[in-house]
C-alpha cells in the first residue's frame, strides 16, 4: 500500500505541473509547448489535429483532475510499476485468512479495519464485507426439512498439505442440536475431525424433528466416504488413504444411526448379548460375563432383538460395533459418578454423608 501512496503523489505532482503549463502558456503558444508526461502518446498534441482549439488540452486536464481515480493505471514508469490486481487484493486475502484462522471477533476486526483505513489502506468498513460472508445459502428440501451437503473430500483437502503421513484418520460426530425452547426446530450436523485439526461440517440438516428417512440423510456422506475409501484422495501427486476410526455420538444418536433399540430396552447393550432386568423401574445389567457382539454379526443383522433395521453404515463397510465408541461423559460422569454423588449427599441415611463431612 505504501507503493500506491507514492505513485499517487507522483501522479498528483505531474498533474499540477501540467495544469500550470496549460494556464500560463496555453493561450500564447498553444499546447505544443506543454512538456510531455512520461508514458503519454505524442499524438495528443493539438498541432497534429487540424482545427483543434488551444484550450482543449487544458479543459481535458481539468476534467481529468475532477475525475481523478488512483485505482486506474494512467501512467507507468520503468522505476515504479503499478501493482497488479493480485498484489492489490493479496493484503485483503491475508487479512481474511488471519481473521478466520485465529477466530477474531467481528468487533475486534472492525476496530482493526478502522485503524488500517486511517493509515491509508483501501479496506472495507465492515468486517462482513472483508470476510465475504454469504447472505444466502442454497439448500434442498430433504428428509422433512432443509438439507445442505458441503462435501467430505473438500474438507479433508484443507489439511492434506500439513499432514506428515498419507493415511487420513477421521472421527465422525452426528447429533441433534435443539435451537429454541419454544420450538422444535433443530440442527443435525455431520461433523468430521481429521487428525489433530479442527473439525469441519460435511452436511447440515434443519427440521422440526429427526431426519427421516435416515438412508436419505446419510446417502451423500456414505457414498462419498465409500468412494474415498476405495480410491483414496490424489493431492499434489500423492495418494492419501481415508478411513473412519471412530463415530462419536451419545446414546440416543447411536441408537438412531445404528438402527438399534434405545438404552432403556432390555437388550440395549451395544457390546454384549446380556439381557437386562427391571429393578425399581430401571434396566439393570447384572451379569458379569456374557458373549460379545461382533461386527460381522451386526452387518448380517443377526441380533434381531437388538437391531430394529439395517444401518446405512453397513453398506459403507463401517464396523457398527467397534467403531461406535461409548461416550465417557454420559456413561461415567453423568451416569455412575452423578448417581454416587446424589446418594452421598441426598440418598438414604445408610450411605448419606453427615453434615460435618461435607
Amino acid at each position: 500500500m505504501t507503493l500506491r501512496v507514492r505513485q499517487w503523489r507522483k501522479r498528483q505532482r505531474e498533474l499540477d505541473q501540467l495544469l500550470r503549463y496549460s494556464d500560463s502558456d496555453g493561450e500564447q503558444e498553444g499546447i505544443k509547448n506543454v512538456p510531455s508526461v512520461p508514458g503519454t502518446p505524442s499524438s495528443c498534441n493539438s498541432d497534429n489535429v487540424p482545427g483543434t482549439p488551444d484550450r482543449v488540452m487544458s479543459d481535458n486536464a481539468l476534467e481529468t483532475s475532477d475525475d481523478f481515480d488512483t485505482d486506474v493505471d494512467y501512467w507507468s514508469t520503468d522505476l515504479e510499476q503499478e501493482p497488479n490486481e493480485a498484489e492489490v487484493t493479496s493484503f485483503e486475502d491475508e487479512l481474511r485468512q488471519w481473521a478466520l484462522e485465529y477466530k477474531v471477533t467481528h468487533r475486534a476486526l472492525n476496530g482493526l479495519l478502522s485503524i488500517l483505513r486511517k493509515q491509508g489502506h483501501l479496506l472495507p468498513v465492515d468486517c462482513r464485507t472483508l470476510l465475504a460472508t454469504p447472505q444466502h445459502n442454497t439448500t434442498e428440501p430433504k428428509c422433512g426439512g432443509q438439507y445442505k451437503y458441503y462435501g467430505l473430500e473438500k474438507g479433508i483437502c484443507r489439511y492434506l498439505s500439513q499432514m506428515e503421513s498419507n493415511d487420513v484418520h477421521l472421527s465422525v460426530n452426528v447429533d441433534g442440536i435443539p435451537l429454541f425452547r419454544s420450538s422444535g426446530v433443530q440442527f443435525w450436523p455431520i461433523l468430521v475431525k481429521c487428525g489433530h485439526f479442527d473439525p469441519f461440517i460435511v452436511a447440515m440438516f434443519s427440521g422440526q424433528s429427526k431426519p427421516n428417512p435416515l438412508e436419505n440423510y446419510l446417502k451423500d456422506f456414505v457414498s462419498e466416504y465409500k468412494h474415498l475409501k476405495d480410491n483414496g484422495i490424489v493431492f499434489k501427486g500423492q495418494t492419501y488413504t481415508v478411513n473412519i476410526d471412530a463415530l462419536i455420538c451419545d446414546a440416543p444418536a447411536r441408537a438412531f444411526l445404528k438402527c438399534i433399540k434405545g438404552h432403556t430396552a432390555y437388550e440395549s447393550c451395544e457390546r454384549c448379548l446380556v439381557r437386562g432386568t427391571c429393578v425399581e423401574r430401571r434396566i439393570v445389567f447384572s451379569e458379569q460375563v456374557s458373549t460379545s457382539r461382533t461386527d460381522d454379526g451386526f452387518s448380517r443383522v443377526e441380533y434381531s432383538n437388538h437391531q430394529t433395521g439395517i444401518s446405512p453404515f453397513i453398506a459403507a463397510g463401517i464396523p457398527c460395533v467397534s467403531s461406535f465408541v461409548l461416550d465417557y461423559m454420559h456413561i461415567v460422569c453423568l451416569g455412575v459418578v452423578r448417581r454416587l454423588l446424589i446418594y452421598l449427599t441426598r440418598g438414604p441415611k445408610v450411605c448419606r454423608l453427615s453434615v460435618e463431612s461435607h
